[in-house]
């Protein structure tokens, strides 16, 4: 604002400002004690009383006046204390209120607030150690205005250590709740209002919210306008028994001469009136005269709006200059010379003056700046601050600005990654091998990478090493002859490997069981042998047949051997032959058996008969331990490490090679599910991030630990992408701001594809409505920039002016109904007299990647040089050169510094274009915006 304009407004401002300071005042003098005790040291203890005095508290000083003294969880001291300041205060007051949640107690008709640290063990310690209302009674008759008082103390019982969800104390020691007092107005006061939680007697309820229900409808009323306090409290009541179905009911007393107000209707005109002082509308002090004629306000109210009408030529003038931009010296010179009021003319000629001044300033300074800029790195952040702190260039500035939000922006996420990674990664045992491999394929941070390497490596070697050693042990004790029981038992003391032992010792116990039972065989059988005698050869050969032990059956058949070599000698050599015969069969049972058949030799028969009866029964007792065997590997079918202990403890060879196959193929089922997991975790790993390629690789997993892992991963994609789209659909389409909230969308990084293809109609779908409103303004002749489909300040201008014209307040919304009005209209709206608002120059915005690989083909260069015909006054656009992320080429200066022909230029210099339609940058008829004090700077 000029020198001459700011004399003239303060001359004005201080006939104004007197009438404002000879109005009365009407604010009373408030002061409340708000007490909240639920921290009890002996006695039970509460939920809710510090949140209700804290939220009372704050109600009573931010929205009704008051000046409060707050305290919770308090000792007996410190209540004491607090009394003694209310006492204080209250002195002279016009309104003092005490408010208390918290335990209460009633003895013989008295009522008292316990402090937190009592202990009570009798009466005496009640009436001595507790707050008697008497006292609060005392300190608020210090006010000769309106006294309240609000016991929210009726939550039983304190002394009873089951009771946990009422606040008066009982336990057989005390009454029920509390006394109702005697409600006596002091001489000269105004009145007192006292208000119980409950009913005398009763209890009132803790709550399970962060309120109590008393305080709860208390905090909802308190700040209800115009509503007199007897009716307040009423309300309050009907709102508690509702939340409680009845189970609570307040009681009010109250002897108040006359009406109070929480918000009174003349403290109502006194904000609308603060309200009117700070915005300096119009419309607002027509609001104070229209909702508050009979207020003193009304008088104020009427003063300034006669004042504003005193000043309205001068301010339409005024106006007129401010919406002129300082640079656009065509304009200020054609105001100049145009404007009837002095002050007006002589703030017009100085901004001429100055806007010379400083174009001249800028083009050397913005020349210097974008040197400046395009100079540095686009990662150099330090040095982009430094450069940007130097700048006085706005559009230097501006691009650096925007360079230094993207790299601050960029780290920020990358630590938030980091730290996310490192938290993640902490967050697995360090000897969790699947653990961290699985964090491992998730990590995004190089430094969280480099530090789960080598704790990945090293647990893979430590667990090679393992298996390693696990393998040398097996094979060493598989080397081992299972005839050797002590050399096993060596190998087993030897062995490290948990697994190895564990297989090991099944084996030896399986050998040590079997060697047991031969023992016992050999025992029977030597105890046989013994009862057979050693002459009866019939007796030792029917023993020899039935011995199962191999020893003492060699010893039998010795024997028997001796005592048929006698009786060969004896018989002479008829059975000789008959004998080599038997012999020479060896285990040929079908031979035997024959043989026996024809034998004539007694002796040689019986021969040839032991032998046959041994030969089956060794060969009944292998067929009946390789059937056992059989099935102890089949019941092991599945175990690897049982199935091969069980292999090595097998003593039928049949058997043992049908072990070793069944173990090959298990090892190679193993094996193979094995390397189907790591490729079902690799094809994870490979699509982490990806939705659709997750739901695909979902279906072709067999391994059912890596399609859960799948699974989860789809589902938290899932739940990101529906949150992102939700953040885009949240977005009001129609605001003015939407375009700026969906930019802002746009350098966030989301989940799925379709949250970024919404985000993407959203935006062209605001651009064409815009577009469309752009199109047709200009048509109406209320708009004169370029349809660019962006929701600027001169597209809002326009939008205003049209509406003014009609006779309607600004939009505040772009709506289709709105477009499609404007299209309605064939006629033009706004006068072609007056100067147009010209569009200030507008930088075409960064696009992010994702939008820049989806922008359509570029339009054919006639439609382009159409446009550009078209639309002569639009700023130029930055070129995108190079790479991507690239600093742009410097900024140049804006049109009007650089086209501005000078004053002296003739008109025939070059054909005239035809004028455009011109906007009136005029209100809204329905709320002007005079010139004040308060808009003006330097005022």
């Amino acid at each position: 604002m000029t020198k001459h304009w700011k004399n003239f407004v303060l001359a004005l401002a201080s006939l104004a400002l007197a009438a404002v300071v000879a109005s009365p005042a009407f604010a009373e003098r408030r002061v409340a004690l708000v007490l909240g005790n639920a921290e009890y040291d002996h006695i039970a203890r509460l939920k809710n009383p510090v949140n209700d005095a804290k939220d009372v508290a704050e109600t009573l000083e931010k929205e009704l006046g008051f000046e409060v003294i707050a305290i919770v969880n308090a000792r007996k001291d410190q209540l004491d204390g607090a009394l003694a300041d209310f006492s204080r205060k209250a002195a002279g007051a016009d309104v003092a209120l005490f408010y208390y949640a918290g335990h209460g107690v009633q003895n013989e008709g008295k009522n008292y607030l316990l402090p937190t640290d009592i202990a009570v063990k009798d009466v005496a310690d009640v009436e001595f150690k507790a707050l008697d209302m008497d006292r609060v009674r005392l300190a608020l008759s210090k006010s000769a205005g309106v006294n309240i008082l609000i016991l929210d103390a009726c939550r039983n019982n304190p002394f009873d250590s089951l009771v946990t969800a009422s606040r008066s104390v009982d336990g057989g020691m005390l009454p029920r709740g509390l006394e109702r007092m005697a409600v006596a107005v002091n001489k000269g006061a105004k009145g007192i209002l006292v208000a119980y939680a409950a009913a005398p007697h009763e209890v009132a309820l803790d709550g399970a919210g962060r309120n109590s229900p008393f305080a709860e409808a208390l905090l909802k009323n308190l700040k209800a306008p115009e509503v007199e306090i007897r009716r307040l409290f009423n309300l309050v009541s009907d709102d508690v028994a509702r939340t409680t179905k009845g189970k609570q009911s307040p009681e009010i007393s109250s002897r108040i001469y006359g009406d109070f107000y929480f918000l009174s209707p003349d403290e109502m005109a006194e904000r609308a009136w603060q309200k009117a002082s700070k915005t300096q509308d119009p419309a607002d002090f027509r609001s104070v005269l229209t909702l508050y004629p009979t207020s003193p306000r009304a008088r104020d109210a009427q003063l300034r709006l006669d004042l504003f009408e005193s000043v309205q030529r001068c301010n339409a003038e005024q106006k007129e200059l401010e919406a002129i931009s300082p640079a656009d010296l065509t304009r200020l010179r054609a105001a100049a010379g145009r404007f009837s009021c002095d002050a007006a003319r002589k703030s017009a000629e100085a901004l001429v003056a100055k806007a010379e001044e400083k174009e001249r300033r800028e083009l050397a300074s913005c020349e210097a700046d974008n040197k400046a800029l395009g100079a540095l790195s686009e990662d150099n952040l330090a040095g982009l601050r430094a450069a940007s702190a130097k700048m006085s260039c706005p559009d230097a500035r501006r691009r650096a600005g925007d360079l230094i939000a993207r790299l601050e922006a960029k780290e920020q996420r990358e630590r938030e990654i980091c730290n996310a990674d490192l938290a993640a990664l902490h967050s697995v045992a360090r000897d969790d091998l699947f653990g961290l491999r699985a964090v491992s394929g998730r990590l995004a941070c190089r430094a969280a990478i480099e530090e789960a390497k080598p704790l990945v490596a090293a647990l893979e070697a430590k667990e090679r090493r393992e298996r390693e050693t696990c393998d040398a042990e097996r094979k060493a004790f598989a080397a081992v002859d299972p005839s050797d029981l002590p050399g096993m038992r060596a190998a087993v003391g030897r062995m490290t490997c948990a697994a190895a032992v564990e297989g090991a010792r099944f084996v030896l116990a399986r050998l040590e069981e079997k060697e047991r039972r031969e023992r016992d065989i050999c025992d029977t059988d030597r105890k046989a042998l013994g009862a057979a005698g050693v002459s009866d050869i019939g007796a030792l050969k029917s023993a020899a047949a039935k011995m199962r032990c191999e020893a003492v059956r060699n010893d039998a058949n010795l024997l028997v051997a001796e005592l048929e070599s006698k009786a060969i000698r004896i018989e002479g050599q008829s059975c000789d032959a008959e004998r080599k015969t038997v012999a020479g069969m060896g285990g040929d049972l079908a031979r035997l058996r024959a043989a026996a058949l024809g034998m004539k030799c007694d002796a040689a028969r019986d021969d040839a008969k032991g032998r046959l009866a041994k030969l089956e029964e060794q060969e009944t007792l292998a067929r009946q331990t390789c059937d056992a065997e059989r099935k102890t590997l089949q019941s092991k079918a599945d175990d690897l490490i049982a199935l091969r202990a069980a292999v090595l403890a097998t003593t039928c060879e049949d058997v043992r090679k049908d072990g070793k196959a069944l173990a090959a193929e298990l090892e190679k089922k193993q094996r193979l599910a094995k390397e189907s997991c790591d490729a079902d975790r690799k094809a994870l790993d490979g699509k982490s991030g990806d939705l659709s390629g997750l739901r695909a690789a979902l279906d072709g997993m067999s391994c059912e630990t890596a399609r859960a892992e799948a699974r989860r991963k789809i589902a938290e994609l899932e739940g990101a992408c529906a949150a992102d789209r939700k953040s885009v659909a949240d977005v009001d389409a129609t605001s003015f701001d939407a375009q700026q909230k969906l930019g802002a969308l746009r350098g966030r990084k989301f989940s799925c594809g379709d949250a970024r293809g919404d985000l993407d109609k959203a935006v062209a779908a605001i651009e064409t409505r815009v577009r469309a409103a752009q199109t047709q303004l200009k048509t109406l002749g209320c708009y004169a920039a370029a349809a660019n489909g962006k929701l600027d300040e001169p597209t809002k201008s326009a939008l205003a002016a049209y509406a003014s014209k009609k006779g309607e307040s600004a939009p505040t919304r772009l709506t289709d109904e709105l477009v499609a009005q404007l299209q309605g209209q064939t006629e033009t709206v706004c006068p072609q007299q007056a100067a147009p608002v010209a569009a200030k120059p507008v930088e075409a915005p960064v696009k992010d990647a994702a939008r820049e690989e989806a922008a359509p083909a570029a339009k054919p260069a006639k439609h382009n040089a159409r446009r550009h015909e078209e639309e002569d006054e639009e700023p130029a656009r930055p070129t995108r050169a190079g790479k991507r992320n690239q600093i742009a080429a410097p900024v140049v200066a804006p049109r009007h510094m650089r086209e501005r022909a000078p004053v002296e230029r003739p008109v025939a210099a070059r054909p005239a274009r035809p004028a455009a339609p011109a906007v009136v940058a005029a209100p809204v008829a329905a709320t002007p915006k005079p010139l004040s004090w308060s808009h003006n700077p330097g005022f």
